[in-house]
């Protein structure tokens, strides 16, 4: 549905004039999104503006002292006039003497969701407003309150959950997520712009602009073991797609491992380039999906690679949107960066990139990465990448970057697959082969970790590649039910570890790499970092370690927590189970040592309760429904039942 004029706009333009000011005056205006943003207003005071998308335009309040995520912290809220949508992207400097005159920059954005059911313009309306935000920097639910009778005074309130934290967001990350400015360097880029290009030339990196249509890419090497050092630095491995971003100008170019161009794929990340304040450059990094709880997911990243009609590309950009992190800088403003070190270069990316945004600084740990190491374990991370601060960037695999994996990956070559057996469709297995030299050799299948949409889409891939003789040239399967197809798709598979006669145990089916090309599918053979020149280190652990007696004694109202919010537990002493002596104490180390394991299959699922509040020999109850004291960070849904 289109109106050119929205009407509800009436009250903001006639506060502004279009000859004047730089900011936008609306039009076209789609209904239905959930976008909100946040936007840091230098006006004749400091404030920020918080804007939620509805009835195809932004309603808009003006926070005095910003949105706080301390729970239950009341901030003021000033009910404002409508904004149009156009002006979610809105930064820059409104010239004096015009209305709100000042910089403005996009401090966050990101979409929300009504905490309850029912029309959000009605709960307006009604005074009361609850609602979960999913930005870069705030998350989790929030309240929108009005207060008392009083039209334009509302109250901004952050609930208790998994978001809420003591320190302010508005001080730890003063700058947009777009342009990585903050509110003061917006009044003059110029000013910081030849900041950088007085570092530049103090440097003396050669002049010359680099093309990422023939720019290799540094890969990392994989170690056998986790290590520290004061030579090296250590990353998170983003379990995502390897990407070189290059600009010029306002033209943007994305190229991915396989020296394809892939920049249609990934429009948020180009216009997000587009807004940073320098205009050439060519960077390294990973493009990402994130879940739920902001980790990446190559799963969730499937859907988008390999898109190439632009409805499909626009669609799945607003159902699963992706975010660059750029770890590294090869050329920028002109000159050549890659003889310097890394942390020069890293250092000169890090101050032109936002930390939180659409693209991202791709941070890192100096010198202790046994403990970044566990804590990404802990995580359930795909691992970490160590390098030599003092490395240069040199195409090609490198031992002055080395990969350290939590899980066991590799990609794989895929040559056939199996007749389905049973009710299941499309396939049963897929071959699975590496080279060695120049010859393929098979290595196993995978018949786990595929869904039944993932089955037929892959299906239907290989149809166009089949053929009548095994692409292996040893050890090849035979007998009946097996499908032959040309070796030019790639896959990732997880697994426990390595056969001795060369096999997988345990493979699951990840997801399609066609950033990867079937050529460069080798056995990843670990190295053995020299340690003469590595000092390794014991790093004390994170947290208390509970001993089988029930943990450190922490007395009555033991809090445990740590990523999450502290949770109160009453008597750990009470014995729970008198046979062995095991106490409540005992129960909760048990929760917390297993639930990196057990979650993830929890995820989703609802849960119904056997309660033994007297230990395992008292008396029992079920509990179906969750009470109404349920904290407000533990995630309740509505499910049918005829009982």
């Amino acid at each position: 549905m289109i109106d050119e004029r929205a009407p509800q706009l009436d009250a903001y333009r006639k506060k502004r004039d279009p000859e004047r000011t730089p900011e936008p005056f609306g039009g076209r205006r789609p209904v239905g999104g959930r976008l909100f943003v946040v936007q840091k207003h230098a006006a004749r005071r400091l404030h920020y503006d918080l804007r939620l998308e509805m009835d195809g335009v932004l309603k808009s309040w003006a926070v005095p002292k910003g949105p706080s995520v301390r729970p239950e912290e009341k901030r003021l809220a000033v009910h404002v006039e409508d904004h149009p949508l156009e002006y979610a992207d809105f930064e820059g400097v409104i010239p004096p003497d015009n209305y709100g005159a000042g910089a403005v920059i996009v401090w966050d954005r990101g979409w929300y969701r009504p905490a309850k059911e029912g029309n959000p313009l009605e709960q307006l309306e009604k005074g009361k407003l609850e609602v979960e935000f999913f930005g870069y920097k705030m998350r989790g639910r929030w309240t929108l309150a009005r207060m008392s009778k009083k039209e334009k005074e509302w109250l901004l309130l952050k609930k208790a959950d998994a978001a809420a934290a003591p320190e302010e967001l508005t001080d730890r990350y003063p700058q947009s997520v777009l342009s990585g400015l903050t509110v003061e360097e917006i009044r003059d880029v110029s000013a910081k712009l030849a900041a950088l290009r007085t570092r530049l030339d103090a440097l003396k990196a050669p002049r010359r602009d680099l093309s990422p249509r023939n720019q290799p890419f540094m890969l990392a090497t994989l170690a056998e073991r986790p290590f520290s050092g004061k030579a090296w630095l250590f990353e998170i491995k983003y379990d995502g797609v390897r990407v070189l971003a290059s600009r010029t100008g306002d033209a943007v170019e994305l190229y991915g491992r396989s020296g394809q161009a892939i920049t249609g794929r990934y429009p948020e990340l180009v216009a997000a380039l587009r807004r940073l304040p320098v205009e050439r450059f060519l960077l390294d990094g990973e493009i990402v999906a994130l879940d739920e709880s902001g980790k990446p997911s190559f799963q969730r990243l499937q859907a988008r690679m390999g898109l190439t009609n632009p409805l499909d590309i626009e669609r799945a950009a607003a159902q699963v949107p992706v975010i660059g992190i750029f770890f590294d800088c090869l050329a920028l403003d002109g000159h050549d960066l890659r003889r310097l070190p890394l942390l020069e270069r890293k250092a000169l990316l890090k101050s032109f990139l936002p930390p939180l945004g659409p693209v991202r600084f791709g941070d890192h740990v100096l010198e202790q990465g046994a403990a970044f190491f566990d804590a990404a374990s802990a995580e359930r991370l795909e691992g970490i990448v160590a390098k030599k601060v003092g490395s240069l960037y040199a195409g090609g695999r490198s031992r002055e970057w080395v990969k350290i994996k939590c899980q066991r990956r590799q990609e794989f070559v895929i040559g056939g697959y199996t007749t389905p057996q049973g009710s299941r469709g499309y396939f049963g297995a897929l071959h699975l082969g590496l080279y060695e030299g120049g010859r393929l050799v098979y290595v196993s299948k995978v018949g786990t970790g595929f869904d039944q949409a993932g089955l037929k889409a892959l299906w239907e891939r290989l149809q166009p590649l089949r053929r009548d003789t095994p692409p292996f040239e040893v050890g090849s399967p035979g007998g009946r039910g097996h499908h032959w197809v040309e070796p030019r798709l790639v896959c990732e598979v997880r697994f426990t570890e390595w056969t001795k006669d060369g096999g997988i145990r345990h493979p699951a089916f990840l997801g399609l790499r066609d950033d990867k090309r079937p050529e460069d599918c080798r056995r990843e053979t670990s190295t053995t970092i020299p340690l003469t020149t590595i000092p390794l280190t014991l790093p004390s652990p994170p947290h208390p370690t509970l001993s089988p007696s029930g943990g450190e004694d922490k007395g009555e109202g033991e809090r445990i927590g740590g990523r999450g919010p502290e949770v109160k537990i009453t008597n750990p002493k009470k014995i729970f189970w008198p046979a062995e002596g095991y106490t409540k104490g005992d129960l909760i180390a048990y929760y917390e040592a297993v639930a990196p394991i057990l979650l993830p299959y929890l995820r989703d699922r609802p849960l119904v309760l056997t309660r033994y509040p007297d230990g395992i020999a008292g008396k029992s109850f079920f509990q179906k429904d969750a009470p109404e004291f349920v904290p407000a960070w533990v995630r309740t849904e509505r499910i049918y039942s005829k009982d």
